[in-house]
C-alpha cells in the first residue's frame, strides 16, 4: 500500500488514527505492523495491510482457492468466464468501462470487495497516475491474485491493496470522493451497513458508482438469497429503500443485461434458468 494513504486510514475497531513500525519500499509499506493508540495491531504483508477485526469478520466469505502465480489467477478468470454467455460478457465488459468513465477524474477512488480485480483491473489500466486507486477485499487471497496480474500489466503503480471488512472499513470519514463496486455489496450479508459504512467514507456529494445483480420477487433464487442473508438489494425497490435510507440519492440505473441464468458450479446464486439481470447503479451522498 502507498505510504501516503495512511494518512487515509484508520483502526476498524476504535476508528483511531494508525501508525506503522516496519520496513517501506518505493513509498509502499512492505512488511509490518499498524498500530492505533489503543494498542490494536494489524500486520501488513508483502505491501497488503491486513485491516479486519477477526470477531467481527469471522463469518464473512473466504476463498478456498490461493494464487501462487499468474497463470492460477488466469485459470480461474477463464473457467468462470466458459460458464457465462458472450452476450453477458460483452455486457459485463461494457458496463465496466461505463464505470471507468464515470470516475476516471476522481484523485481517489476506493473499490469494495474488490475479489480477483475485474474493475480494479480495468481502472488501473485506463486511469492514469493522478488517480489513486484503493482496492478492499475481506479476504486476502483474492487480492494477492489481482496483486499478480496488476504486476504482470505493469498497472499495479497508482494501485493499493488492502484487507478490510465492508461493514468496519478501515477509512476515516469523509475522505473518499468516489467509491466503486462490481457486484461487491451483492456478496455481502447485512448489506445495508455495508451502505452506512460507505456514506460515512465519502466526502460530501460524493459518487457512488456499483453494478449490482437483480432477481424477481418471489422466484427462487431471490428466496434463497434471503435465507443466506444477501437479499436486501436484490431488487430494484429493495436497493431503492436501502440507498435512501442510508443518506443516498439516486442519480440513474441503468440494465445492461437481462435474461435466464446459464448453469454455473462457480456461484452459488442465481439458479440455473432464473430470470437475473446486471444493472450499474450511479449514486450520491447527500
Amino acid at each position: 500500500m502507498r505510504s501516503s494513504l495512511l494518512d487515509e486510514l484508520v483502526c476498524p475497531v476504535c476508528q483511531d488514527a494508525l501508525a506503522f513500525k516496519g520496513t517501506t519500499s518505493e513509498a509502499r509499506l512492505s512488511k509490518g505492523v499498524l498500530e492505533c493508540i489503543n494498542g490494536h495491531l494489524y500486520q501488513v504483508k508483502d505491501e497488503i495491510p491486513i485491516l479486519k477485526d477477526p470477531k467481527t469478520s469471522k463469518n464473512e466469505f473466504v476463498w478456498n482457492v490461493e494464487f501462487p502465480n499468474v497463470k492460477k489467477y488466469d485459470e480461474i478468470r477463464m473457467k468462470y468466464a466458459s460458464y457465462l454467455s458472450e452476450g453477458l460478457r460483452r455486457a459485463d465488459e461494457t458496463m465496466a468501462n461505463d464505470i471507468v468513465e464515470v470516475v476516471s477524474k476522481r484523485k481517489l477512488v476506493l473499490d469494495i470487495a474488490s475479489g480477483l480485480g475485474t474493475l480494479l483491473v480495468r481502472l488501473s489500466r485506463q486511469t492514469d497516475e493522478k488517480t489513486v486507486l484503493l482496492g478492499t477485499d475481506v479476504d486476502e487471497r483474492p487480492l494477492r491474485g489481482a496483486k499478480l496480474r496488476l504486476e504482470e500489466q505493469k498497472a499495479y503503480g497508482h494501485v493499493s491493496l488492502c484487507v478490510m471488512e465492508a461493514k468496519h472499513l478501515a477509512v476515516a470519514r469523509e475522505r473518499i470522493p468516489c467509491l466503486t463496486s462490481f457486484f461487491g455489496f451483492d456478496n455481502i450479508r447485512e448489506t445495508k451497513k455495508a451502505f452506512s459504512e460507505a456514506y460515512r467514507v465519502l466526502r460530501p456529494k460524493g459518487q457512488l458508482a456499483f453494478a449490482s445483480l437483480w432477481f424477481k420477487e418471489n422466484s427462487k433464487s431471490l428466496a434463497e438469497a434471503e435465507k443466506l442473508g444477501f437479499g436486501v438489494i436484490a431488487t430494484e425497490e429493495r436497493l431503492s429503500q436501502v440507498l435512501e435510507e442510508t443518506g443516498f440519492r439516486i442519480d440513474s440505473v441503468k440494465t445492461y443485461y437481462s435474461g435466464e441464468w446459464p448453469r454455473n458450479p462457480m456461484d452459488l446464486l442465481p439458479f440455473e434458468g432464473d430470470w437475473f439481470a446486471h444493472v450499474l447503479v450511479l449514486a450520491h451522498k447527500m
